[in-house]
């Protein structure tokens, strides 16, 4: 009994010791998972979202531009040098205005208000589809880097073998111990590359750490990548596609809220209406109270040229809003061009990769052959074991050239990295 219960708690104390260890084991995140933290933590989201705020508390301010305006007042006076209720006064007082009329000023401010908010909310959404393609290149590298772990420990594993075989042919006295030595050497090159494809392995997880705003050697995995979809998109529909990013929708909407600047400076010298009103309660001696109510017209005739210089430098404003307008089109579409045409490219390189790695794969299975048989070289099967490594390197390239060029073609055309049709 006693030896019964000691087995249990030997086998309680081994569960809880394994538990730590396999809770340190991260779970590998998807593409939409590196994407989702990566946007959630990034500090020129964080930044571009409070502009938004600021923005939206600037179009508040512009629609209160014509609303009226109360205030209260109150005041007390001592005639005299001594503190008597003859010569001491008191009153209280309320005051309104309101702007009738201000030549569009107002709504022309709010127009450019407007339109700054508008831009402002395109620019976080540019911010997060930056912040977005970083992460999702990220993942693709140390899905890439991965990859080649894999096979630079596929490639150890060959050698191991082809310096079995040739040390077992030597003691067989088939071949002579050049074989072996040329052997042993190709082993310490593989295992000199699979040392050096980890260490590229842990750099790429350490970029993808920063770019999900991570300490560089905090523990991550990834999963595998999604299926690449069907494109769709033809070439000639990229110019009329990329006017949804939202680099292109904020520069119109900066456009838009220049040409609202020009208009409101050359509204500056526009006549302007305003009506005021007042009452005024005595408290002591007297509780007389008093009224007024009066109307204001005014129309600058002159400013030192203060109108005109702001009119030309709103003017400088619509020009170069218009120019970066211009150029950012023009960098959507190349940026689109770009990413289709490597898509096509990668997809081809993949059909011609798969047909080179079938081949390297018979190659080196008949040079393996011929080895063991006697009738081939240790030179044919290295060269053959080399050619494999080379295909498998080129199909993964363009494998994974495909995903970066599809994450990058969505990119261009203002659509989520991470799914949906292209």
């Amino acid at each position: 009994m006693r030896t019964c219960a000691l087995f249990v708690l030997m086998l309680l104390g081994a569960t809880a010791g394994g538990t730590p260890a396999a809770a340190q084991v991260p779970r590998p995140m998807s593409l939409a998972d590196v994407v989702a933290a990566a946007v959630d933590r990034n500090p020129a989201v964080l930044a571009a979202s409070q502009v938004v705020r600021s923005a939206e508390a600037s179009v508040a301010l512009a629609r209160a531009g014509r609303g009226p305006t109360v205030s209260a007042s109150g005041g007390a006076s001592q005639a005299g040098g001594t503190a008597t209720s003859a010569g001491f006064s008191s009153s209280i007082g309320v005051a309104a205005s309101y702007v009738v009329y201000d030549s569009n000023q107002t709504a022309l401010a709010v127009r450019q208000a407007e339109a700054n908010l508008r831009a402002a909310r395109l620019a976080l959404d540019a911010a997060r589809q930056d912040v977005a393609q970083t992460a999702a290149l990220a993942y693709v590298a140390v899905l890439r880097a991965e990859r080649a772990v894999v096979q630079r420990e596929q490639a150890v594993v060959q050698n191991r073998e082809l310096l079995r075989l040739a040390e077992g042919q030597f003691a067989a006295g088939v071949v002579p111990r050049a074989d072996v030595v040329r052997a042993q050497a190709t082993l310490t090159a593989a295992e000199g590359e699979l040392i050096a494809a980890r260490n590229a392995a842990d750099q790429s997880r350490a970029q993808l750490n920063a770019a999900l705003g991570s300490p560089p050697l905090a523990p991550i995995a990834v999963a595998a990548a999604p299926a690449v979809p069907l494109v769709t998109v033809s070439a000639a529909a990229l110019a009329e596609l990329v006017e949804q990013r939202p680099d292109v929708r904020r520069a119109q909407a900066d456009l838009e809220a220049a040409e609202a600047g020009l208009a409101l400076a050359q509204a500056g010298n526009g006549l302007r209406v305003s009506l005021s009103g007042s009452v005024s309660q005595g408290i002591t001696p007297s509780t007389n109270t008093t009224y007024t109510v009066g109307g204001t017209v005014s129309l600058p005739l002159a400013d030192a040229g203060r109108v005109q210089a702001q009119v030309e430098a709103a003017s400088a404003a619509v020009a170069a809003a218009r120019a970066r307008l211009a150029a950012a089109r023009l960098t959507a579409q190349q940026q689109a061009v770009a990413a289709l045409l490597a898509v096509g490219n990668a997809r081809a390189r993949i059909a011609s990769a798969r047909a080179g790695l079938a081949f390297a794969q018979e190659s080196l299975r008949l040079a393996q052959g011929r080895y063991a048989a006697g009738a081939g070289s240790i030179l044919e099967v290295v060269d053959a074991q080399t050619a494999l490594v080379a295909a498998e390197v080129t199909l993964a390239s363009a494998e994974f050239d495909e995903v970066a060029g599809v994450i990058a073609l969505r990119y261009a055309l203002g659509r989520s990295v991470v799914d949906g049709a292209i």
